[in-house]
């Protein structure tokens, strides 16, 4: 028997489909991981979207502000967030979004790592912004406390 019959045994077919099989579950597998999914780390700001402002292109400005309902202050109480072509959008479930999803009374998680501008209400461009709620239609909107007469 040749080497070339070998190969063409009804053994040797099954066992190369299931190598190939496992090969495209393994491309499956990894190009699964690198899809987008929203940061593990704590974010710079969990707040209420006061505030939006669509730009060109499915990008805009999102004026994010803390409220005590929310819990812990993270980094920041509020801050006017560009919302960019690189910036990563999600919904609760962790799909991703556009920027025209996104709606005032959202409550949100945003990641920042860049250079956030040091006026008030701060300024920075979001690596992420998740949203993970709504917030109360009967409630007024916060407005940043920096923001608020004395």
């Amino acid at each position: 028997m040749s080497v070339l019959t070998a190969v063409r045994t009804p053994a040797a077919q099954h066992a190369r489909r299931v190598a190939i099989i496992l090969i495209l579950l393994a491309m499956l597998a990894l190009a699964a991981c690198a899809s987008p999914r929203p940061p593990d780390a704590e974010p710079t700001i969990r707040g209420v979207i006061v505030d939006l402002t669509p730009g060109p292109d499915g990008t805009g400005l999102a004026l994010i502000v803390w409220h005590e309902s929310l819990g812990e202050v993270y980094e920041l109480d509020s801050i006017a967030a560009t919302i960019g072509e690189e910036t990563e959008l999600f919904d609760r479930g962790g799909t991703i979004i556009d920027f025209a999803d996104l709606k005032v009374r959202d409550v949100v998680d945003a990641w920042f790592s860049g250079p956030i501008a040091e006026s008030y209400p701060p300024q920075g461009t979001a690596d992420a912004v998740r949203v993970i709620g709504g917030f109360d239609e009967i409630r007024p909107l916060p407005i940043p406390r920096g923001l608020i007469e004395p």
